[in-house]
C-alpha cells in the first residue's frame, strides 16, 4: 500500500509575513505533514477584485509573494525536511520555480483549461499534480470536456470542489465515480471543507495525496482560513493517516500468515 502524501497548503495564509510563513513550515512539519505547499502569481492579473470582500481583497494583495520570498520558503523547507510545492499561474513564474529547481509542480484548478501553461509544467519533463475542481464542474455541462481530462493522463489528479469553503454534503467522495480508489481515475483529494472528516475519507477510499489548507488561526484575514486545518486538526489528520496504514499493513500481513 502506498503511503498517503499529506500536503499542508499554506496558500496565502501567511499574510504576506515571511515569520508567519517560515513559523507555517515549522508547524506543519511538527504535526506530521509530508509537503508544505504555497501559491505564487500576481493577484491583479489572475483574480478579479469584484469576487471579493474588500478585507480578503486587501489580504490577497498583501500575500503577493516576491521571488525573494519564494527563494528564501524553498532554503527554509530544505533545512527543515519538508519538501516545497507551489503552484504557479503563468510561464513567468513557473520559470523562476524551474530556476530554483523545485522537484514537482502543482496545476491549479483553475488553471485546467489554461492549455499553454498545463503544456509548460509537463515539458519540464517533472511530475505534477493538478486539482481537478475547475474540470469537474464543467464536466456537468459538456461530455465533451473529457478530452481535456486525457491532457492530464500522465499527472495525479486530486478530486476536489472548487468552492471555499465546500459543504459536505457537495463531496461524493463515496460514490464509484468519485472516489479515490486505484482504477477510480484520482489520485487523492484537495480538500476545501471545513474540518477534517472529508479528508480521512478520502484516505480510507484510497487516496494517496490529501492537500488541505493550513492556518495558524482561522479569524486571521484572508479568505481561505475558514476551510483550513489548525495545528491541532493537521495533527489529528496526520495521526489518523499513520493508523489507518498501521491498520492496513496489519491487514496485509494476516493474509500471507
Amino acid at each position: 500500500m502506498l503511503r498517503c502524501e499529506i500536503i499542508a497548503e499554506v496558500g496565502l495564509n501567511h499574510g504576506g509575513d515571511m515569520w508567519i510563513a517560515k513559523h507555517m513550515i515549522e508547524e506543519a512539519k511538527l504535526c506530521g505533514a509530508d509537503t508544505v505547499k504555497f501559491q505564487y502569481y500576481d493577484p491583479n492579473k489572475l483574480l478579479n477584485k469584484d469576487d471579493f470582500t474588500s478585507t480578503d481583497w486587501k489580504a490577497i494583495q498583501k500575500s503577493k509573494l516576491s521571488f525573494d520570498d519564494v527563494k528564501n520558503l524553498y532554503k527554509y523547507c530544505q533545512v527543515v525536511g519538508v519538501e516545497f510545492l507551489c503552484s504557479a499561474f503563468d510561464y513567468e513564474h513557473l520559470e523562476e520555480l524551474e530556476w530554483l529547481g523545485v522537484s514537482r509542480h502543482k496545476i491549479a484548478s483553475r488553471s485546467v483549461f489554461d492549455k499553454g501553461y498545463v503544456e509548460a509544467v509537463k515539458a519540464t519533463g517533472k511530475p505534477y499534480i493538478v486539482s481537478m475542481g475547475w474540470l469537474n464542474r464543467a464536466h456537468e455541462f459538456n461530455s465533451s470536456l473529457f478530452k481535456t481530462w486525457d491532457m492530464f493522463e500522465d499527472g495525479h489528479k486530486l478530486y476536489c470542489v472548487s468552492h471555499y469553503p465546500t459543504r459536505l454534503e457537495d463531496i461524493k467522495l463515496l460514490s464509484d465515480e468519485y472516489g479515490c480508489a486505484p482504477g477510480k481515475g484520482y489520485d487523492g483529494f484537495s480538500d476545501h471543507t471545513i474540518g477534517t472528516t472529508a479528508a480521512k475519507v478520502a484516505i480510507v477510499r484510497g487516496a494517496t495525496i490529501i492537500e488541505k489548507h493550513f492556518t495558524l488561526y482561522k479569524h486571521m484575514p484572508g479568505p481561505d482560513h475558514v476551510c483550513s486545518a489548525t495545528p491541532g486538526e493537521l495533527r489529528d489528520l496526520c495521526r489518523f493517516r499513520d493508523e489507518f496504514e498501521r491498520m492496513n499493513y496489519t491487514e496485509e500481513y494476516s493474509r500471507t500468515c
